[in-house]
């Protein structure tokens, strides 16, 4: 934490109890963000081990849920090819310390997870379902959300979460069922979506194999899904 700080100073001011200064640092850090032209991801995991441990000593609820949807919401203000690493930077470093948070703490980043997918969902309509960006978003979370191979890559609690979410988020942030009320969608369009959504269930689908258990049996669940486009299928 000490060297991020040393490097964006105005981090562990997201954590002050003065809204003001709250906001500022907030802009402050999407002005940083958004002027870089790459991301190393040596970068990307000390900013997160800053933004993590700013969300840490954030006091009360309705802060702790302003930041965790601002932090989460950080990857829509980076340019797209910063996009990947920034979040390769946040499943990083939430799944080194999962089992480090205590109860006390564990609903802020419970919800710190749930809004950074979603983030990471919109980043993906935003440039509707396809393309460069999209896939490599698409790689993070198959090497860290949703990782099949090494088992002892993403810790447990934290696989369990994104396990328990995705659907929802998914529903949430448009990519099932029809277009919202007043909104229409182009054929080719809803065949990106339907083939991203796909892809993702793909990496789910794998988890079902898992030979941790609880992982089996919560992909099994989440896959069948009635909302998903095989929902109604049948095993």
């Amino acid at each position: 934490m000490a060297a991020a700080e040393a490097q964006m100073p105005f981090i562990k001011n997201l954590a002050s109890s003065d809204r003001k200064l709250r906001t500022q640092s907030l802009a402050t850090l999407q002005t940083y963000l958004s002027s870089r032209t790459g991301l190393p991801a040596a970068d990307a995991l000390k900013l997160w081990t800053g933004l993590y441990y700013a969300l840490w000593m954030t006091d009360r609820p309705r802060p702790q849920q302003a930041l965790a949807a601002d932090l989460a919401n950080l990857v829509l203000d980076v340019p797209a090819a910063c996009a990947a690493p920034l979040a390769s930077g946040f499943w990083g470093v939430l799944s080194r310390q999962w089992a480090s948070i205590d109860a006390l703490r564990m609903d802020k980043f419970l919800l710190l997870v749930r809004r950074a997918f979603a983030a990471q969902v919109r980043f993906a309509r935003g440039r509707a379902w396809a393309g460069e960006q999209v896939d490599r978003m698409l790689d993070v979370w198959r090497r860290l959300a949703f990782d099949a191979d090494d088992e002892d890559g993403v810790s447990l609690g934290l696989r369990l979460h994104v396990l328990d979410l995705w659907v929802d988020e998914l529903e949430r942030e448009k990519a099932l069922g029809p277009a919202g009320d007043g909104e229409e969608e182009e054929e080719d369009d809803v065949a990106a979506r339907d083939e991203w959504v796909r892809r993702v269930g793909d990496m789910v689908d794998a988890l079902r194999a898992s030979p941790v258990k609880s992982v089996r049996n919560r992909a099994s669940e989440s896959y069948a899904d009635e909302r998903l486009p095989w929902g109604d299928e049948g095993e």
